[in-house]
């Protein structure tokens, strides 16, 4: 039975980009608000690796240099850096849109 499902997917993935027509997005199929929040969403995860690296090693360096922990408990230690990671993101997403709204 696996083999017969995997064999229909298979049959059905190969031949789909071959019947399908590709036919583009027009300027108007979207409102402008739904672009823009694509562009911050994308933004705001793609800076979060960036970000969540840059803060863990800041943090770690700061141990390093004698500064305090954070929390006693590992996991929220690890739970406030993957925050401020992520404010940091958001804040890039913020600016990026803000810089944007100027150009405009």
């Amino acid at each position: 039975m696996k083999r017969i499902v995997a064999i229909v997917l298979l049959l059905v993935l190969c031949v789909s980009p071959l019947v399908a027509e590709y036919v583009p997005y027009t300027q108007d199929e979207f409102p402008q608000w739904s672009i823009k929040l694509r562009r911050a969403e994308t933004l705001m995860f793609g800076a979060l690796p960036i970000t969540l690296g840059v803060t863990s090693l800041s943090y770690a360096a700061a141990l390093s240099f004698g500064a305090s922990r954070m929390y006693d408990d590992t996991f929220k230690d690890s739970m406030a850096v993957i925050g401020i990671a992520g404010t940091l993101a958001l804040v890039v997403a913020i600016a990026d849109y803000i810089i944007g709204e100027m150009q405009d």
